[in-house]
């Protein structure tokens, strides 16, 4: 089942939102679980529910709805955020909080199913599958999900991972195939990476959310490129 926060003051724009998602699983079959807060404090304090997705408004009384995803942001890399707004101004500002995308109001079903489907195929993704890694210090379990990257130096594959770097022996190309559908897509042919943890694109180079700087080959970038704009919603 996928959590979903609504973020939203307004009892009838959260209840046309409601309207979308409930419509969307008597469709699909789908199933959701909700929670509505009508401010943003009262979501940022929550600590017994972890959201897959969350419907933020911007326009908020208090803690608007930037403040409160910067906040957010702090604590949790993973949760999808969308806003929803009737000022395309803020709008564009999304994306300095890594929100997926934004929805201007009034809200329609189908503008509401476009973005739920970039959502849900994230978070999907982000649930990974588990890989194996026969480390010199040990075998040990890690998530697709907490994977930065991955790179390959004469044969050695090292996992820059949120809980550290692991190596072993091994073939990218393997990795390659078999993490495709968790969005991992290489830059070139020294590293496999995870979209979801890339900050920001410049020329041939990338900037990943730890820091670390990767370049991006020339035989590789088109290709790449396409696999990120796919990730963001903004491909075919």
């Amino acid at each position: 089942m996928v959590n979903i926060a609504i973020v939203e003051d307004s009892d009838e724009e959260a209840a046309a939102l409601l309207d979308c998602l409930k419509r969307y699983e008597s469709e699909t079959g789908e199933r959701f679980s909700y929670t509505r807060f009508p401010e943003a404090n009262a979501f940022l304090e929550e600590k017994e529910k972890t959201f897959d997705i969350v419907f933020m408004d911007i326009m908020l009384p208090g803690v608007n709805g930037m403040e409160a995803a910067q906040r957010m942001r702090k604590a949790n890399r993973q949760t999808v955020l969308i806003f929803v707004t009737n000022m395309t101004s803020y709008a564009i500002k999304s994306y300095e909080v890594d929100a997926l995308d934004y929805i201007v109001k009034p809200l329609s079903y189908k503008r509401v199913v476009f973005k739920l489907r970039k959502a849900l195929s994230i978070v999907s993704a982000n649930e990974g599958k588990f890989l194996l890694i026969r480390d010199k210090q040990g075998p040990v379990q890690i998530s697709s999900g907490d994977i930065y990257y991955i790179e390959i130096r004469k044969h050695k594959l090292t996992y820059h991972t949120a809980r550290g770097e692991y190596a072993e022996i091994g073939s990218l190309k393997g990795l390659r195939e078999e993490l495709a559908p968790y969005n991992f897509s290489c830059c070139n042919a020294c590293y496999l990476v995870n979209l979801k943890y890339i900050f920001r694109v410049k020329g041939f180079f990338l900037t990943m959310q730890n820091g670390d700087e990767l370049k991006i080959s020339q035989p590789k970038r088109k290709e790449f490129m396409n696999d990120l704009a796919n990730y963001l919603g903004q491909g075919k």
